[in-house]
């Protein structure tokens, strides 16, 4: 075998790797718990170096456990920071899930974009299919909202905000696919909407009435969800009063052709972001034309591809969340 044969078989091989990794723990894809709810004392999480840590919290409600990966920026033990809540999709996990927002770096760094403290960012990992409560989760095949978890995650939600003091003001919650739906459940649905001030959405169609401020972020080759940009829009202009405005209007932006990177084949994409405005609420879409297999443009944009739900589409998916985020707080 020639090198570069070799080294196609070894790419290939990574790419399945990963994506088997992924879907292999369909039972319950959660890390071991290096503490337990109730929490004690408020800890940073930062390591050796003031490098970033985190850690993995397990809480119990109603007989469902979730096991939460928290990362608690230096200073933020002692209270008054923010909180952002990064739900995952079906089948991945919070660090897989992070691999696309990197809502660990943007939240500890996030006094560089104007924020007045960093924020502290929950992850869970949450089960998919089988379920101790329910022995069979449904919705998993659907990919419907975590609603056995949502009783947890509002639990310790709460607890987070009383052990470490958070400002609610700058509470906040973003979900991609299964977890944009779970979004949709908290913000639409179950009478939770005032747990955080602001909410985004990736993946995923948004599917109530504007009430707090929220940012839709979806794919062209999202197939799945090929509508959900145009359908929030519409919803918006059919309000009265709609101030609008783009934020990135990309004259380049088109469908582009797929290209073999090391990460496999790509469409390079890019982004059109708008925002609108109505009575004061704001609403923000992201459009992007990224895609990679096997999940074309169901996927998180960034700027490099690091592992099989991101896609390159000129933008860092975190850093819009980060900022929609410290411009929208309660």
């Amino acid at each position: 075998m020639n090198k570069l044969m070799l080294l196609l078989v070894t790419l290939i091989m990574a790419g399945v790797s990963s994506t088997a990794s992924a879907y292999l723990p369909l039972i319950d894809n959660q890390p071991l718990a290096t503490k337990s709810c109730p929490l004690g004392k408020a800890v940073s999480t930062e390591s050796w170096f003031g490098r970033i840590g985190s850690i993995n919290v397990k809480c119990v409600v109603d007989n469902i456990d979730v096991v939460y990966t928290v990362t608690v920026p230096p200073g933020c033990e002692k209270g008054g920071c923010g909180l952002i809540f990064d739900n995952h999709g079906m089948s991945m996990n919070a660090n897989v899930e992070n691999s696309g927002t990197k809502l660990r770096q943007f939240g500890w760094t996030a006094t560089r974009y104007g924020a007045p403290t960093p924020f502290i960012v929950v992850q869970p990992n949450l089960t998919d299919v089988f379920d101790r409560y329910k022995i069979i989760d449904t919705d998993s095949f659907a990919g419907g909202a975590y609603y056995n978890e949502v009783p947890n995650i509002a639990h310790f939600t709460q607890h987070m905000y009383d052990v470490y003091k958070v400002d609610r003001r700058r509470t906040h919650m973003y979900g991609f696919s299964r977890g944009g739906n779970t979004v949709n459940a908290i913000y639409c649905e179950l009478g939770l909407r005032d747990l955080f001030a602001s909410y985004a959405m990736g993946g995923q169609d948004f599917r109530c009435a504007l009430d707090k401020p929220i940012l839709i972020l979806s794919g062209d080759d999202d197939s799945g969800h090929p509508t959900a940009i145009a359908d929030a829009e519409a919803k918006v202009k059919a309000m009265s009063g709609v101030v609008s405005r783009a934020i990135v209007n990309d004259p380049g932006y088109a469908k582009p052709n797929w290209v073999f990177t090391w990460g496999g084949l790509q469409r390079k994409g890019r982004h059109h972001h708008m925002r609108f405005t109505v009575n004061g609420t704001v609403m923000e879409t992201i459009r992007h034309s990224g895609s990679t297999l096997p999940m074309f443009g169901h996927c998180h944009p960034t700027t490099d591809y690091n592992n099989w739900l991101t896609c390159y589409a000129n933008m860092e998916t975190g850093r819009k969340l980060i900022d929609f985020f410290i411009q929208n707080p309660r």
